[in-house]
């Protein structure tokens, strides 16, 4: 005979539930997953203290129940959420396992006893994985790592600088996580974009002064001296994957396409968020109005420009076949870059006009350096990627 739902539990479960039942709420109730943060004992929602919490989503409602235990989620009688307990509480036999070694000072190690890939969806879902300068504020990329050296079945075989990586993480995200030492994930978050923006101003200004304190000294010597760079400078081209020296002339160009100052790079950092919402607002127009009104514009734009228009339509099927926009004169040109512009492709580039000038002169120049091709192809997945997924002809 099954035991009686305390009263604690049985009204937390109806206030979160369309049903005014038990029987018929307990129903509602789909998905149950870990919480996990190190904090040590709570209580359940029943008032039972609880070392490990879980916590229900109610499919018809949308609300979440937490913290809750095992006990009390075997109450509801659902196969479903039996079945999904029995996994999460293998998952948790991991975790505890990985905070006995952490409390004791053992060494963790990427490999199948102490990890699995369950296990690192989780710690990526809980956010456990940090943006920071050692993964370039890209913390997925981590995760990426961890799996691909799990995956590949032994972490001594691992590349001494992947290896290096995850030991960092290990001791900066997973562990301070496991003993609860983590950061708040919202505060976290805040001072992540002003701590990036500093970062990139500061390698910035440091690569200048180094730039023009080489500049200075190059100009008392041979032409033919080479000068080497400064540490700032070379961590500033390992941070933007640049492989050579820039010119003076890439210099500006940098600044136009990146920004002189931290309130410009602000700019360009909203841009992914203003193109969304440039999607959403065409989402909703007529399909049929806006693939009249395209046919219209390009039949317009180009009825004197024949083989404008065969370049473009060669761009558009290239871009369809493979997701990539060729940067040479097969599919590219003064006219067709000037017809993006006047669609607003640069719209939301700091400079557009100046955007545009930069790419008609990097189509004329035979030689392109590893800078002017990365800011290239950053140019064309911003801007013109969107622009020709945009097009219904």
């Amino acid at each position: 005979m099954p035991l009686p739902v305390r009263k604690s539990l049985h009204d937390a479960v109806l206030q979160a539930s369309k049903a005014d039942t038990w029987e018929k709420a307990a129903k509602e109730w789909n998905e149950v997953s870990l919480i996990f943060n190190g904090i040590g004992r709570s209580n359940c929602v029943c008032g039972n203290a609880i070392k490990y919490a879980y916590e229900l989503f109610n499919g018809v409602t949308g609300q979440r129940l937490f913290p809750i235990g095992s006990d009390c989620v075997r109450h509801f009688h659902r196969l479903t959420l039996d079945q999904q307990l029995e996994e999460e509480e293998k998952l948790l036999r991991k975790v505890e396992n990985l905070i006995r070694k952490a409390q004791k000072k053992e060494n963790i190690k990427v490999n199948k006893s102490d990890f699995d890939e369950r296990l690192l969806k989780w710690f990526w879902e809980k956010g456990v994985f940090k943006a920071n300068r050692g993964n370039q504020f890209a913390p997925e990329k981590d995760y990426q790592l961890f799996l691909e050296v799990f995956q590949g079945g032994s972490w001594t075989k691992a590349e001494p600088k992947k290896k290096a990586r995850m030991e960092e993480v290990l001791e900066k995200c997973i562990k301070p996580f496991l003993l609860g030492k983590s950061d708040d994930d919202q505060l976290y978050l805040v001072k992540l974009g002003k701590e990036k923006i500093d970062y990139e101003q500061h390698l910035r200004i440091q690569a200048e002064k180094e730039r023009k304190k080489r500049d200075k000294i190059a100009k008392q010597y041979a032409d033919n001296l080479i000068l080497a760079m400064g540490p700032a400078e070379r961590a500033y081209q390992d941070y933007f994957g640049f492989t050579e020296t820039l010119t003076q002339e890439e210099r500006k160009w940098e600044k136009i396409l990146f920004g002189k100052n931290r309130e410009e790079r602000a700019v360009k950092a909203k841009q992914n968020q203003k193109e969304l919402e440039k999607d959403q607002r065409i989402a909703n127009q007529d399909p049929i109005e806006r693939k009249q009104k395209q046919t219209w514009l390009l039949n317009s734009y180009f009825s004197g420009l024949p083989d404008e228009k065969a370049r473009f339509s060669r761009l558009l099927l290239e871009y369809r076949k493979s997701g990539e926009v060729p940067f040479s004169d097969d599919y590219l040109s003064g006219h067709l870059i000037d017809f993006f512009y006047k669609m607003k492709a640069f719209e939301f580039e700091i400079a557009p006009e100046q955007v545009r000038d930069f790419l008609k002169e990097c189509l004329q120049t035979e030689h392109l350096s590893s800078a002017q091709e990365s800011w290239i192809r950053g140019i064309l997945s911003n801007c013109l990627h969107p622009f020709l997924d945009r097009l219904l002809i």
